[in-house]
This record gives C-alpha cells, sequence and structure tokens, in this order.
C-alpha cells in the first residue's frame, strides 16, 4: 500500500463491481462481500460518525444487477448503473435515468445495439445486454472475439457517432454517450449525496475507469488492474479483486480514525 497524508475525510468509498467486488463468470465470494457489508452496515453520509465511510457501487452493469448487489451488500446509499447512466437510490426503492440521456442519444444507442446484433455478434459467443438502456453492449466469455470486435466497433463510432465513445474489458464491449461516463456518475452521485469529489474513494480495475478515478480525492486499484489504472492511482492494494476492495475500505477507515484522533487531541 502506498502512503497518502491528505487531510480530508473519506465520507463516500465507491466500487466498481467487475474485477473489483466480483469476477465476470465465477462464483461470488460470498463471505468477503459478507464481511464488506458487516462493516459498512448502517453507514450512510449522512449519518457517519465514525470512522467507516459510507459504501457506494459505480458501475456499468445494468440496473437489475446493480440492484442486486445493493441488496447484497445491504447498501443505504444511492449507486449508480450503466457507468452513470442511471442511479438507484436503495431507500427510497426508486431509480433515475441522467438527465443527460436524450432523445437523439436514444436513437444512436439504439442504432449501434442493431448493427452490433447483425455484424458483429453473428457467428461468436458474444451477445447482446438486452437489459441495458443507455448503453449498447456485447459481453462473451471468449476473450479473442472481444478483443477482435473492439477496433470494428471504434471505428463504427468514430465514422457515424461523434457523441457516443468505446470502452472495453475482457469480456465485454460498451458503447456509451461520451457525456455520461463514468466521471460523469461519480459527479451525479457526489451531488444527490451532498459529498465533495475530494471525500471520495474510488476503487476500479479498467480502462473504463480511469474518468471516475482522475477526479476523486482517493483513487484506489486493486492488484489486478491495468498497468493505465495503476498508473492513475494513489494506492494499489496488494489483494486483487474483493480483496483488494476490502483492503482499500480498510485503509480509509484508518485514514479516518487517524484524522479524527489527531482533531480531538487539537480541540
Amino acid at each position: 500500500m502506498g502512503n497518502n497524508r491528505d487531510t480530508r475525510l473519506v465520507r463516500l468509498f465507491v466500487s466498481d463491481i467487475d474485477g473489483c467486488l466480483s469476477e465476470p463468470y465465477r462464483p461470488f465470494h460470498r463471505e468477503r462481500l459478507h464481511q464488506l457489508a458487516t462493516l459498512s452496515a448502517g453507514v450512510t453520509v449522512a449519518n457517519n460518525m465514525g470512522a467507516a465511510p459510507a459504501l457506494s457501487i459505480c458501475s456499468g452493469r445494468s440496473y437489475p444487477y446493480v440492484e442486486a448487489m445493493t441488496q447484497l451488500l445491504h447498501l443505504q446509499t444511492p449507486v449508480v448503473f450503466e457507468a452513470g447512466g442511471g442511479m438507484f437510490d436503495p431507500v427510497s426503492s426508486r431509480w433515475f435515468w441522467h438527465p443527460d440521456y436524450t432523445d437523439d442519444l436514444e436513437r444512436q444507442i439504439r442504432e449501434m445495439r442493431d448493427w452490433l446484433t447483425t455484424d458483429i455478434s453473428p457467428g461468436t459467443a458474444m451477445d447482446l445486454d438486452h437489459a441495458k438502456k443507455t448503453q449498447a453492449s456485447l459481453a462473451g466469455p471468449i476473450e479473442d472475439e472481444v478483443f477482435a470486435a473492439v477496433p470494428l466497433v471504434e471505428q463504427r463510432a468514430q465514422d457515424q457517432y461523434p457523441d457516443l465513445l468505446v470502452a472495453h474489458t475482457h469480456i465485454s464491449i460498451d458503447v456509451i454517450p461520451r457525456t455520461l461516463n463514468k466521471a460523469n456518475g461519480m459527479r451525479w452521485l457526489a451531488t444527490e449525496t451532498n459529498v465533495e469529489l475530494e471525500e471520495i474513494a474510488f476503487i476500479g480495475d479498467t480502462n473504463g475507469d480511469l474518468p471516475a478515478l482522475e477526479i476523486v480525492g482517493y483513487p484506489f486499484a486493486p492488484a489486478n488492474a491495468t498497468d493505465a489504472v495503476k498508473g492513475a492511482a494513489k494506492i494499489t492494494t496488494d489483494g486483487s479483486v474483493i480483496e483488494g476492495v476490502l483492503e482499500a475500505y480498510g485503509w480509509c477507515a484508518s485514514h479516518n480514525e487517524r484524522l479524527i484522533g489527531e482533531l480531538q487531541i487539537g480541540s
């Protein structure tokens, strides 16, 4: 772990899902997720009087998946899905689409989704993510198929849809509006929770997480992150995936405990 002497409390800890809380196509580490849920149990931004920060999610996953993870972790803070395209409030049980998602963007996403279905996915193990609204997304278990399709999708977006950008992992390709990346998702979450970006920690593992990592006060990367993500993070954990998330969350709690102690001594 690195050393960080920033003087801001970490009021909100936000995690990506794939590559952080879980691994695609693999069983959940339920005992570790339960441990994280226990550490953050009952903590919200509004009632946070201790060292543990409130816990949230910012993921490219669709609403149903993120809502399920929200329930699994017993979260009480709004979470972001589709990389900023939508937000779910577990307290009010309401979800919202980002106000920047216009009718024209919806048309572009629909056209890109149709093209992915007719020109890219046939003959491969990749399939459309039908649960998403603000993204046109393919997912599949064969890395070579995903990586072979990425330049084709990027060229299509560049030639016909300049309002869209392409992000990918080893198992997915996401075409998203430029205005709805994870940085804007994090800004939206900060506004809704009344937390400064400098008071937010975010942990992510792939290049799609870079926009969010670049604007928060405490950017983390798990050991399994890409080199670009590790370069953008202030701290890279020793552990991978959920072990890294627990390590980062523990660091934030210890950091807060130290700051609270210094404030008490000085008062």
